[in-house]
């Protein structure tokens, strides 16, 4: 497969990637804006617009986007974190010009129309009230309100009811024109059709009907931030069967040259049934269904958590054992053979995901928004493969420092004693 990438007069950055005649396209348009370029007045403002964007535009009514991509065979779908939105669509290449201005129309030419404002922000307080009523949610949008609080990385994608209830059609439009503007939207596209042809189609449909002699440059990542938080714990009392807890340590930002150590760690440690987490709380001593270790680094700053659900009365003593289970790698050490364990899983991970055309188009997208530019999958496995035992050691003595840990947990009580181990 060829990785080719290009930059439009506008700055409309395009990245492709060519695939056999027999595997399916997708298109992912990402906009660099999320909820860390909202604030406190019109928080959740950034998953409103993608909402909005599926109930009409200028052409289409909102009943008739569905049904259009469902005639060329082809799903479309769309989502919002933290630092992107991003609509995506599947299907033939053969029908790639059809869904490229579906959803080129979808994304700038809706019209934001009132009554459908009124329709939608009811749609999000439901999955707002849905969100809540799921303690896993819960618990982890509470360990990211204390770990990143004071920067914007805390925010609800969702935002609040209260500040929804004050946007409307002039505050939707005043975003957009901000922040959907060419220098901060990526197209990754995975297709057999030829790059010229998907330069010359995303040229007609976007760069010169949207963004018609608007000349702009990508701006440079400020690749110095790195978030620090204070110690802090949290225990929510919910409604709930079985206690969940998550806690973790900050580490690295995404542009570290030590990201691909993060996540080999992580692997070890708890990201698969043969990680040492896993082994010792659940085959060992049965606390737990399911535990993992995770690490996400993003532009501002990274964490490496620990999350688990178990039996009220054994969180204390799981909590206590992955600790310990930390402390003896500290101590003892990675061996080789865990390493080659871990390299062994994530390259073949790797591979995997890269079977479909989605999620090249996935990766392509969130690696270019981020870091600014797409990564061959050779450079990724080369960067697995040189991952050390010494570099593992040298990154679990940074991360895992207590003075700075925070952590949460849902259960039928105020829980205050479940991480004493970590005081």
């Amino acid at each position: 497969m060829k990785l080719d990438t290009y930059t439009f007069p506008s700055g409309l950055r395009l990245v492709y990637e060519e695939v056999e005649d027999t595997r399916p396209a997708s298109i992912y348009i990402g906009v660099g804006a999320g909820s860390v370029n909202e604030n406190e007045k019109n928080l959740g403002i950034s998953h409103f617009i993608e909402h909005m964007s599926f109930k009409g535009t200028k052409k289409r009514e909102g009943k008739d986007i569905a049904r259009n991509f469902e005639e060329i065979g082809a799903t479309v779908n769309a989502y919002t974190s933290v630092m992107t939105t991003c609509y995506y669509a599947t299907g033939l290449s053969e029908k790639f010009e059809e869904m490229l201005e579906l959803l080129s129309d979808l994304i700038f030419f809706s019209t934001y129309k009132e009554e459908d404002i009124e329709t939608e922000r009811k749609v999000i307080f439901e999955e707002i009230d849905m969100k809540e009523d799921d303690p896993g949610r819960v618990v982890y949008q509470s360990f990211n309100d204390i770990f990143y609080s004071g920067s914007k990385i805390s925010m609800n994608v969702l935002g609040t009811k209260e500040c929804l209830n004050d946007i409307g059609r002039k505050e939707i439009i005043e975003y957009v024109k901000e922040h959907y503007v060419p220098n901060k939207i990526v197209i990754s596209v995975v297709t057999s059709l030829k790059f010229n042809k998907v330069k010359e189609l995303i040229k007609t449909y976007i760069e010169s009907k949207v963004f018609k002699g608007i000349k702009s440059s990508v701006e440079e990542k400020n690749k110095s931030r790195t978030i620090v938080p204070d110690k802090k714990f949290i225990s929510i009392k919910k409604d709930v069967t079985q206690t969940l807890v998550i806690f973790g340590f900050p580490t690295d930002n995404v542009f570290s040259t030590d990201f691909m150590t993060n996540q080999v760690l992580s692997y070890i440690l708890g990201g698969t049934m043969g990680s040492r987490l896993f082994r010792h709380v659940r085959d060992d001593e049965g606390l737990v269904y399911s535990i993992e270790s995770s690490v996400a680094m993003r532009e501002f700053g990274g964490d490496f958590c620990v999350s688990f659900g178990t039996n009220d009365k054994n969180a204390k003593k799981a909590v206590e054992l992955v600790k310990s289970e930390i402390n003896e790698m500290l101590s003892n050490g990675i061996e080789e053979k865990e390493l080659e364990r871990a390299k062994t899983f994530f390259k073949s991970l790797l591979l995997y995901s890269n079977e479909t055309s989605s999620g090249i188009a996935r990766k392509n997208l969130n690696n270019t928004l981020l870091l600014g530019r797409a990564i061959d999958i050779k450079e990724t496995l080369d960067d697995i493969e040189a991952v050390t035992i010494d570099g593992l050691m040298r990154v679990a003595k940074k991360v895992f420092n207590y003075s700075n840990v925070c952590g949460s947990v849902v259960s039928k009580t105020v829980n205050e004693e479940i991480f004493e181990c970590l005081e």
